[in-house]
């Protein structure tokens, strides 16, 4: 089916508004003229978000980890990490929010296989837990005019001045069996988020995620975000593709790297293609799709039989842009076009 370039460049100019200098974060090229509305969607789709707005992001996270640790009255320490797509540069939003991890540091679960010789009982983790975000509420509530506390797992706030959001989330750590054999290296540590209404913990690595994404991203000079760009972007261009961000990111970590390197302005065609042949390939090879890892290798974000018509829907629209696309390159005169945009 034909894709509308005109509405989905607005929807992407849309997404990349900045509110506060009252513009989008859109190439200079833009909207130019200098290449067709087909390439100039799947070049935008493909690009980052400015650093210094990712930073602004961190900075608004920086500022409500000071507001907590300075008004905190608790009997246990706090460590503080960031997670989400601004930490790998994946992110197709100026307003992405970012989640700060709020962890309980004063005691650690253990994964199997990790000696528990000297267990906690101090004190109960799970009304230490519950007592965390009480008073992270009452010190947030009282610093931002925007507070939504009816999450499962954390809270969120809204700074105005930064134009930023920050969901913070509230765990404990989790030692696994990797981290205890690895000298205590983070990134194969985990935390056990908590649901607060079922007052149950669920295991989690960023880290190691983090880690293998960003560790992708500069082996293939970009080319791996790229592509997880491009899906994130398709899919917010189509309300039939119901994917999350987690399994859009695996779908591409899961191809060659080899088949992701960027080389210059015009490659993109080729990540393009190279997603597409990943995604038949889940389509059509179910022993294949539930066994593909995600990126910190413990999950299976692909294994339910329910997501073959989201992949054949985000292939729908990708395959469209390829045919739509993949003539235009070969052109010389657009070309040269593609190489200044």
């Amino acid at each position: 089916m034909a894709l509308n370039y005109y509405q989905r460049l607005q929807n992407l100019q849309q997404r990349k508004y900045d509110p506060e200098i009252r513009k989008s974060l859109i190439s200079e090229s833009f909207g130019r003229g200098t290449v067709p509305e087909n390439i100039e969607y799947l070049l935008e789709s493909t690009k980052p978000i400015p650093e210094d707005y990712n930073a602004k992001t961190i900075e608004a996270a920086n500022r409500v980890q000071k507001h907590l640790e300075r008004d905190f009255n608790l009997h246990f320490g706090r460590a503080y990490r960031m997670q989400g797509s601004v930490r790998t540069k994946t992110n197709i939003k100026t307003h992405s929010d970012i989640d700060l991890l709020t962890i309980v540091d004063r005691y650690h679960y253990v994964g199997a296989g990790v000696p528990n010789n000297e267990p906690y009982t101090a004190s109960n983790p799970d009304e230490d837990i519950i007592e965390l975000r009480k008073q992270a509420t009452r010190i947030l509530k009282l610093k931002y005019a925007i507070v939504d506390d009816s999450g499962s797992k954390c809270i969120s706030i809204r700074n105005q001045n930064l134009k930023k959001e920050v969901d913070i989330v509230f765990a404990f750590w989790l030692n696994s069996k990797q981290f205890h054999d690895n000298n205590s290296d983070e990134y194969y540590r985990g935390i056990y988020l908590y649901d607060f209404p079922k007052k149950q913990r669920e295991s989690d690595y960023p880290f190691a995620t983090i880690g293998q994404v960003n560790s992708k991203g500069t082996a293939t000079n970009d080319g791996s975000r790229k592509g997880i760009r491009l899906l994130k972007n398709l899919r917010a261009d189509n309300e039939k593709i119901e994917l999350n961000s987690f399994q859009l990111t695996s779908i591409v970590h899961s191809i060659d790297g080899s088949q992701l390197i960027y080389k210059q302005s015009g490659n993109e065609i080729t990540i393009a293609q190279s997603i597409s042949t990943e995604l038949s390939k889940l389509i059509e090879d179910r022993n294949y799709r539930i066994n593909v890892q995600s990126p910190n290798g413990l999950e299976n974000p692909l294994e339910k039989d329910e997501i073959v018509v989201h992949l054949k829907n985000i292939k729908s629209d990708l395959d469209q842009l390829i045919i739509d696309c993949a003539g235009e390159f070969k052109n010389s005169v657009l070309q040269k076009a593609i190489l200044t945009y």
